[in-house]
């Protein structure tokens, strides 16, 4: 029998959200908080659920993002994939992208998701920024990691939002994830 060995993501942005960690992956286990080096947060092409640009992290030298470290098992993995829009062919809104993020005990082999940066640059709503920042204050990122997202230029919503709660979307998915 082989052993179901648990993945290790790097979360950042929307995905440190403890709503949204619990619709997609409930069984998630926080293993630490993680610093991706040389990374900085940027927002591309539209969100119709936020109105918003969607983040990702890009190559900046002497930058940094903040995050976190789960573990997940391989169906909630595949069940966050689905979520976020990756696709094994390369044609989804997100791809897998391998990682080594610092934690406090040493570095840690990831995988996080980007986006396809090909998109737009462009702001986030107010009230998607705010949705990130709840999930950073949750999972204890530092106050300086805070204060960098409250510095991130955004723009309010121009109508109410979220369109739907986040387990909503999830369910829409693909059933919820009941791992």
């Amino acid at each position: 029998m082989a052993i179901d060995r648990p993945v290790l993501h790097f979360l950042y942005g929307a995905d440190l959200n403890p709503e949204r960690l619990a619709a997609c992956c409930p069984g998630a286990e926080v293993r630490a908080v993680g610093t991706l080096q040389d990374y900085r947060l940027a927002f591309f092409g539209h969100s119709d659920l936020w109105d918003s640009g969607e983040e990702t992290v890009v190559a900046a030298a002497g930058a940094s993002v903040s995050g976190v470290v789960v573990a997940l098992t391989a169906r909630e993995a595949d069940f966050l994939d689905k979520v976020r829009g990756v696709r094994l062919n390369g044609t989804g809104s997100h791809f897998h992208c391998p990682a080594t993020v610092t934690t406090a005990s040493g570095p840690v082999d990831v995988v996080l998701y980007r986006l396809d940066d090909g998109r737009q640059p462009s702001l986030p709503s107010r009230e998607y920024l705010a949705y990130i920042i709840d999930g950073a204050r949750h999972h204890g990122l530092s106050a300086a990691s805070i204060a960098a997202l409250a510095a991130i230029a955004s723009r309010p919503a121009a109508f109410p939002v979220p369109r739907i709660a986040f387990p909503a979307m999830a369910e829409a998915a693909g059933g919820g994830c009941s791992c």
